[in-house]
């Protein structure tokens, strides 16, 4: 029988949870309009001549003690549908943006109390952000990005 982790058991110096946590995801729409991605690419090919293009879109998780009804999940979804729809684009070099462990974000906040004022038994919902960068493509297909271009 497959085991279930909790939460808890990600880290190494946390108790072990006795009860597991459900984590829900929900694709979100676009993190960036036309104007930032602009200007954020240019400050991009800045630190890397390489990157050529730049996409964002936001992802949402909900944490719960139990599965969440159909109706429930329906409801959540609906909350968290807003925005530009995100283009489909999966290429490039994945950076996943999110608030350090342990803090909770404004937006979850805000957000985590939505949930709760329509009803929904939630710990806790967050948005992360999931940056595409495309690099420029030689004789070969675009060469990988190195560690030292990631981290300017």
């Amino acid at each position: 029988m497959p085991r279930r982790l909790g939460l808890a058991s990600l880290s190494p110096h946390a108790p072990m949870s006795v009860s597991p946590k459900h984590l829900l995801h929900f694709e979100g729409g676009n993190a960036l309009s036309v104007f930032r991605a602009q200007a954020l690419l240019a400050r991009l090919a800045e630190a890397s001549p390489r990157i050529v293009g730049v996409s964002a879109r936001h992802v949402h998780w909900a944490w719960s003690d139990a599965p969440l009804t159909a109706a429930a999940r329906d409801k959540l979804g609906a909350l968290l549908a807003y925005g530009e729809p995100a283009a489909a684009d999966r290429d490039g070099v994945l950076v996943v943006v999110m608030p350090r462990l342990g803090t909770v974000s404004p937006w979850a906040s805000k957000a985590t109390d939505i949930a709760h004022n329509c009803g929904l038994a939630l710990h806790r919902v967050e948005r992360v952000t999931e940056f595409r960068l495309q690099a420029k493509a030689g004789l070969f297909g675009a060469k990988p990005l190195e560690a030292g271009e990631l981290h300017a």
